[in-house]
């Protein structure tokens, strides 16, 4: 193997390198991004769960609005 060929494996080698390092940094930067979205889903999630129990409790039992329609229930019109 004469020299021009050692120093063309060494540039590739060098190259191939540093693309290495920058998919290792972009794999690291979104894999912290999917961390964060995750975390976020969940808290969304979890905020969902409880305004859909807040909306499935009974609130006023028996109370009546002026056409005689029971608290929380929507007019027919909607």
């Amino acid at each position: 193997m004469d020299e021009k060929q050692v120093q063309a494996f060494e540039e590739k080698l060098a190259y191939l390198e540093m693309a290495n390092a920058q998919l290792e940094d972009e794999i690291f930067r979104q894999q912290q991004e999917i961390d964060a979205l995750t975390k976020a889903h969940r808290a969304m999630l979890e905020r969902i769960e409880v305004l859909q129990d807040n909306a499935a409790e009974p609130s006023g039992m028996g109370q009546t609005d002026s056409i005689g329609a029971a608290a929380g229930e929507r007019p027919p019109h909607y």
